[in-house]
């Protein structure tokens, strides 16, 4: 078994206000963990309006699988917001 642990920073220059954030993070972090079975959470950079950070944990059963659920995230994240990806940092335990 293999843990997937990712973390990404989003950015989203129309967020004025820890509320329309928090209207961009939510709804987001619901969709990948229905979606995903993964587990997310917001894991930095809460006083930020305009930047988020999410931490987002995955079981595979090797790195080949690992890979291919970090490739399905990251283009489940473009298309579920309007924000910018400005980092993505996969790791692997």
């Amino acid at each position: 078994m293999l843990i997937l642990l990712v973390t990404l920073r989003l950015r989203a220059p129309w967020c004025r206000s820890l509320k329309d954030k928090r209207s961009l993070v939510k709804p987001l972090i619901l969709s990948l963990r229905r979606s995903f079975s993964v587990s997310v959470i917001e894991s930095g950079l809460q006083d930020a309006h305009s930047l988020a950070e999410l931490s987002i944990a995955a079981l595979a059963a090797d790195r080949s699988q690992a890979d291919g659920i970090a490739e399905r995230l990251y283009r489940a994240v473009e298309s579920l917001t309007d924000a910018e990806i400005i980092d993505w940092v996969c790791g692997y335990r």
